[in-house]
């Protein structure tokens, strides 16, 4: 079974990914942040804190 930690080290993988194939400097910057979310939320998990991408979601809520 797939956990939430898995789900977004994925998504950071992805994002990754995209911005190497990117040719536009803003959407390269956008993808390279949201993989520091992602990983932020994965390595923030278990430790008590709240990732950037916790406070990012909940703020757009």
């Amino acid at each position: 079974m797939r956990t939430d930690c898995d789900y977004y080290y994925k998504r950071a993988e992805a994002e990754l990914e995209m911005a190497q194939r990117s040719t536009v400097p803003e959407a390269v910057k956008a993808h390279y942040m949201l993989a520091g979310y992602y990983l932020d939320h994965v390595y923030a998990n278990g430790v008590g804190e709240h990732s950037q991408l916790t406070q990012l979601l909940a703020a757009s809520r």
